[in-house]
């Protein structure tokens, strides 16, 4: 296998199991109210989130990993996600999706490497 894919393969399978180590049960549990974030058709959505009066305006900064995002309550991911042309999600089923991507990936490139 060429040292570019084993390295993309060493990239996707760490981040798999970082995702794969959130979603594990824990002490700790995840405050309900804000556990929803924003994807569009490239991925999950970071958001910089500022003071503006009353409330807060929150713009788009790029793509991010679906445990890493800005996490928001239901209906303010979903009126972002409105606004922007995306979906709602809940983060750890994006989570999980993006962990059996990664992996799918993975067993392409070794696949394609034992070829």
């Amino acid at each position: 296998m060429t040292t570019p894919a084993a390295n993309l393969i060493a990239d996707f399978r760490a981040t798999a199991e970082e995702i794969e180590t959130v979603l594990a049960p824990s002490a700790c549990a995840i405050v309900a109210a804000q556990t929803w974030i924003v994807i569009d058709g490239f991925g999950p959505l970071t958001f910089t989130v500022a003071p503006e009066g009353d409330t807060h305006r929150a713009t788009c900064t790029g793509h991010g990993r679906a445990h890493r995002v800005n996490r928001f309550t239901r209906a303010d991911a979903q009126r972002l996600a409105e606004a922007c042309n995306a979906r709602a999600a809940f983060w750890a089923d994006a989570a999980r999706e993006e962990a059996a991507t990664l992996r799918r990936h993975i067993a392409t490139l070794e696949a394609a490497g034992a070829a």
